[in-house]
């Protein structure tokens, strides 16, 4: 267990810092890749819904972040699936070609677990196949358990991390077993959340399994959100790192 401690934050926020100025260079400048070997793609839920701007009480600034995050997951699990049709048929598969009868057969997992009014909405566009993504190939993870053993509906960030690795903990999971990760949010978001993997990667570790291993997919933030979205992220990371609920190094990634 991480037990709070006293966290140099100026070093803590430099690392986050770094992190997302990878990111920002990466969105930019790299042409990403989509490797075959990618088992589950974990979409972070945001503030809205598939369906709605914003949730009561949420800012101008946040708008559709979830909706954009939800769609981003999609478009990855159809590259990657491309990337596994590709290595298997000639001529190449591209990913405009990749149908939903696709996925079902090659693709990753897709793999959301948000707040109870965000899985009700994503179950809903499965249902209605807004999103063209086969009900099977879906993950939503409702619940996480604490230490000594309650169970409580995915409340925040810390939760959608724990719960994962949870979920990929279990037998009866589809997700059992799982390697290799793709993580979708924001990218002010990774300001935080490489810190809750590493927490949560290390714990894993320690219990005999082995860890995970990640590839970072950033979403550009709207036109003028970035500065409030960036200063609130740095204030939940020191906040949280001072009282033990996130490691002071980040989890390594690729991109």
């Amino acid at each position: 267990m991480y037990e709070q401690t006293s966290i140099g934050s100026q070093a803590l926020e430099e690392k986050a810092l770094r992190i997302v100025q990878r990111l920002e260079e990466v969105s930019k400048n790299h042409k990403r890749m989509f490797p075959s070997l990618i088992d589950a793609v974990l979409v972070f839920s945001g503030p809205g819904t598939i369906y709605d701007k914003l949730k009561p009480g949420q800012e101008e600034w946040m708008r559709w972040m979830d909706r954009d995050r939800i769609r981003a997951g999609r478009a990855i699990v159809a590259e990657v699936t491309a990337t596994r049709l590709a290595e298997h048929r000639r001529p190449k598969t591209s990913v405009e070609d990749v149908t939903v009868e696709n996925i079902r057969t090659s693709g990753p997992l897709f793999v959301y677990n948000g707040i109870p009014l965000e899985n009700y909405m994503l179950r809903q566009a499965l249902r209605n196949q807004t999103l063209r993504l086969p009900v099977e190939k879906a993950v939503i993870i409702d619940q996480v358990v604490e230490e000594e053993g309650t169970i409580h509906p995915i409340r925040h960030t810390a939760d959608q991390v724990k719960s994962f690795y949870q979920t990929v903990a279990s037998p009866q999971s589809p997700l059992y077993g799982v390697k290799n990760v793709a993580l979708v949010a924001h990218i002010p978001s990774f300001i935080r959340i490489p810190f809750y993997t590493r927490k949560y990667d290390d714990q894993f570790i320690a219990e005999g399994h082995k860890g995970l291993d990640f590839w970072v997919y950033a979403l550009r933030s709207r036109q003028g959100t970035q500065e409030p979205y960036v200063a609130s992220e740095l204030h939940k990371l020191l906040a949280y790192a001072e009282l033990g609920h996130l490691a002071t190094d980040p989890s390594p990634f690729s991109t």
